[in-house]
């Protein structure tokens, strides 16, 4: 006890002696990103940290989440750091907090939050007269607009930036706003134009020896050619551009350079195209991989983070019960009383606080599962395809390669989707975020995504059912439709059909998914939606199955205040049906 005493007493005077900006910033820099975070979240837990050195750690969590691809997280941090900026007058750090606030919502998809940063960014650099920082954020805007598709508007900010670069700054900088104006000219379907300015950047990046700027513009030199059917220029500047990406490392680039290098030889050279893609897809996988490896990365840090704290306040508490026990030895009969009964208040909130650690350790592993068992289905699904057009590669036409290769697009457009929307489901779990949409349109999207697995295994999808316009949380209500399909598809024989039906009650919406499959046992049909997997079969041509898709369901749906019941016959197929309230106060 006296040990514990000591350490609760001395262990703010020990941490008071790091600097945790300088050993975040040197992980940041070191490229490890998630104990950057790490190392900042606890230098912000830290207590009596002045408002100047919190900002600086906001600013590395800002710049780490933002490396890893957690761009909301990002802004989260980067709104503070402008709160202070603008609290505390530093007009010359607002820009910079400004311009890196609008770029986070724009790689996060979210561009209409970026338009008022963006044009305060503009408004304050006037005042403070940079020419090299007005540029850039009059860049900034003209990304912005370009991305909400207000391309005239993204001009005049483009056109602005060019004339201050040309007129106060190097050649260089002239290139990277001619490249970004490039963009709005090209929306405007102004492309002779458009042409120019990347002709000009392209050359002057190359004679700076930008290699990372020369492989943007090559991209989209490449991508112009393509539009104006242009083959041979094409696939050189992709070529080009693959060759510095691969220098510079820069896999996510490199994937899409990749892409559109494989659609451009698929008519002429097939086989090449096949090698192309067959990278990209590599690659893609890869970047999915790492992405789900640092998204889990993150959740780690969370929640030792969280422990962390809870360690900390339950050490706290343990310090406040100590001295209110000495207290009582010193103090008379009543305060005797009420030191016990403090006493046991802590003990109650000890015991939560435990139950609370137990629960996040739980659910800690549970979306490990979910994650896992998600991701699996669909890249099965491409893998078979892949096999398919091994095998045929000789045999088919250059038509008929062109027909799979669009479908394993396709299929791998739906896999990053997928996996989206896994992730995006596991951040929200416990905090469901109700929209109207309609029922039927999300069976729609579903059909779409696994219209390629179906395929592969000759099994006919058939959607039926009005629209049907509910209010719930729309990402839950997907993932738990996908689960329910993709059995469909596993456990139907080849030749089948499995049937998606929308309906509406009552006061409820339903969508049933049927198929002529192999059927449940009825004493087995409980134990299906058990979360430890107690029931597994393999699908009907050999699928794995972990057993876990009805119980995720299942739990999604009760979430949002539904149940889906089971119909079942040994041999001649299953009906699962979703059932919730389909209450519309709009």
């Amino acid at each position: 006890m006296k040990k514990l005493l000591f350490l609760i007493v001395f262990l703010p005077t020990v941490l008071a002696g790091r600097d945790y900006y300088s050993e975040a910033e040197t992980l940041y820099y070191a490229g490890k990103f998630p104990e950057a975070i790490s190392v900042a979240l606890e230098g912000v837990g830290q207590e009596g940290l002045e408002e100047s050195a919190a900002v600086e750690l906001y600013s590395i969590l800002g710049s780490s989440y933002a490396r890893l691809g957690a761009f909301d997280k990002a802004a989260e941090y980067m709104v503070r750091c402008y709160e202070y900026d603008k609290a505390a007058g530093e007009r010359e750090g607002l820009t910079s907090s400004l311009i890196n606030l609008a770029s986070m919502y724009v790689y996060a998809g979210r561009p209409e939050l970026a338009e008022d940063y963006a044009l305060e960014a503009v408004s304050n650099e006037e005042s403070v007269g940079r020419p090299a920082k007005l540029a850039m954020a009059l860049g900034k805007a003209c990304d912005v607009y370009h991305a909400l598709g207000r391309d005239s508007l993204a001009l005049t900010y483009a056109d602005r930036a060019v004339t201050i670069a040309r007129e106060q700054l190097g050649a260089v900088d002239v290139a990277v706003r001619r490249s970004q104006r490039a963009y709005a000219l090209e929306a405007l379907g102004r492309y002779d134009e458009a042409l120019a300015d990347m002709r000009f950047a392209e050359q002057q990046f190359r004679d700076a020896g930008a290699v990372q700027s020369l492989s943007v513009v090559c991209f989209q030199l490449a991508q112009e050619y393509g539009r104006t059917g242009r083959p041979a220029l094409e696939r050189q500047y992709l070529r080009e551009s693959a060759s510095l990406c691969r220098e510079l490392h820069d896999m996510p680039l490199l994937q899409k350079v990749l892409s559109r290098l494989a659609a451009s030889l698929r008519k002429d050279s097939p086989s090449e195209a096949f090698a192309v893609l067959e990278e990209a897809t590599a690659l893609q996988d890869s970047i999915s991989r790492s992405k789900s490896e640092h998204t889990l990365e993150l959740y780690n840090i969370e929640y030792e983070t969280a422990r962390r704290e809870e360690t900390i306040h339950s050490q706290q508490a343990e310090l406040g019960r100590q001295r209110r026990l000495r207290n009582i030895l010193i103090l008379a009969a009543l305060l005797l009383l009420a030191g016990a009964a403090a006493t046991t208040f802590l003990s109650i909130r000890a015991r939560r606080g435990e139950k609370a650690l137990r629960q996040s350790n739980t659910q800690k592993d549970f979306l490990l599962r979910v994650i896992s068992h998600d991701i699996y289905s669909p890249t099965a699904a491409r893998r078979k395809g892949l096999q398919m057009l091994r095998r045929g590669v000789g045999r088919l036409s250059a038509e008929e390669l062109q027909d799979i290769f669009l479908k394993m697009e396709n299929q791998a457009d739906a896999e990053i989707e997928l996996l989206d929307n896994v992730l995006r489901w596991s951040r929200s779990s416990g905090s469901e975020e109700t929209v109207r949409f309609d029922l039927r349109s999300l069976a729609s999207e579903v059909v779409k995504q696994y219209g390629q697995a179906a395929s592969l295994k000759n099994v006919s999808l058939v959607l039926d059912g009005p629209a049907v316009i509910v209010r719930s949380d729309r990402s839950c209500l997907m993932l738990a439709l996908r689960n329910l399909v993709s059995n469909a598809i596993k456990f139907s024989p080849s030749g089948a059909s499995v049937r998606i039906e929308v309906a509406l009650g009552e006061g409820t919406a339903t969508v049933g998914v049927t198929d002529s499959g192999i059927g449940i046992p009825a004493d087995r049909q409980q134990e299906i939606f058990r979360p430890d997997g107690a029931f597994r079969r393999a699908g009907t041509a050999g699928e794995i199955s972990n057993g876990l898709g009805l119980a995720v369901s299942r739990s999604l749906v009760e979430s949002l205040g539904g149940r889906i019941t089971v119909q079942s016959t040994p041999g001649q197929g299953s009906i699962f049906t979703i059932i919730i309230p389909s209450s519309d106060n709009d």
